[in-house]
Order: C-alpha cells, then structure tokens, then sequence
C-alpha cells in the first residue's frame, strides 16, 4: 500500500492579512495542496490521508466544491479525512450536508470511528473535532479492530489542549501507521 499523509493545510488562510504578499500567501497554500494532490496521481498511491485542519476556518461551499474538484482528478486514490480544531464539525457547518466525491470520506464522528477498505485489505479509525480544545487523553488505551489488515490511525493533537497524546502508549497501540497533524 502506498500512500500521502498530510494535515494543518489551512485552506483559506490569508497570512499576514496587512501586508502586500497576503494574497499570494494564500494563493501558495492553495497551489501547494493541488501540487499534493498531483503528486498522489504521479506516484499511484492508494491513499490521501488528511489529518485535520485541511481549511484555517469553516469552509464555505466555494472551498469546498474546489477541493472536491480536485480531489476528482484522482478517482483511484480514497481521500479520508478527519476536521482539526480550526475546522471542527459545527451544528451549523456545511461539511456535514456536502456531496463528496465518490473517493473521499470524511469521518464526521466525534468518537472514533473505523472505516474499512476490503479491496485495500485497510482500515482507518479516527474522529474529528466538534469542539475548540480536547484536554483529554482520548487515545489512550486504543487499539485497531481485532482483523489481519493494516490499521491506519488518522488523529489531530499532541499538546496539553489539543488531544494530549502519550507517544509510549500510542506506539504500542498496534496501529500498523499513526497519520497525525497540529503537532
């Protein structure tokens, strides 16, 4: 199996919004993910895995129909994704009604959740972010469905606010890869 991991894009950040360069900062952060996507069809890999924060804030349906555009330029490659803190799932977001691409999931859940690819012999478990902070230790203890396959664990933390992460435990979980993102 080969795959991308990636997290924190932060579509839709103007950086350094004052300054003269803010809009070609943002237009890089956009042409540096479609170079992401590009390089997911060059290189034939299976998977795109996004470890939250793919947008800097909620998307808006402009954002989200241009990203699903690209990921339609790779219909071999399933796209799953999980929301970071910057664009956690809201009661209100328009993520939770969106019409993705047949080859991308988005694991809306707040408690982890399994997906399983039987033709990739794969699974991926994770959770995205319905809240600003998550003090607790939510993977501790975790381990992967009991099934000869590989398990992927998408996850978005690692400091004392966002998911406190034990790396001893973590790495012991029997997760086969830990696709992580903010730290």
């Amino acid at each position: 199996m080969k795959f991308i991991h990636t997290a924190d894009i932060h579509w839709g950040m103007n950086p350094d919004r004052d300054k003269p360069w803010s809009r070609d900062r943002a237009q890089a952060i956009k042409d540096t993910f479609a170079e992401a996507v590009r390089q997911a069809k060059a290189r034939d890999v299976d998977f795109l895995f996004i470890a939250g924060d793919l947008f800097h804030r909620q998307p808006l349906l402009r954002d989200l129909k241009e990203l699903n555009y690209l990921f339609s330029t790779i219909p071999g490659v399933q796209v799953v994704i999980i929301s970071g803190n910057h664009d956690r799932i809201r009661p209100n977001s328009a993520l939770k009604s969106f019409q993705w691409r047949p080859n991308v999931t988005w694991i809306m859940e707040e408690r982890l959740t399994t997906v399983v690819y039987e033709e990739k012999n794969v699974d991926v478990t994770g959770f995205s972010y319905h809240t600003a902070e998550i003090r607790e230790e939510r993977l501790s203890g975790i381990r992967p469905p009991d099934a000869p396959r590989i398990h992927i664990l998408l996850a978005h933390g690692g400091d004392d606010t966002h998911l406190p992460i034990n790396k001893n435990k973590l790495s012991q979980s029997g997760f086969s890869y830990a696709a992580l993102g903010h730290i």
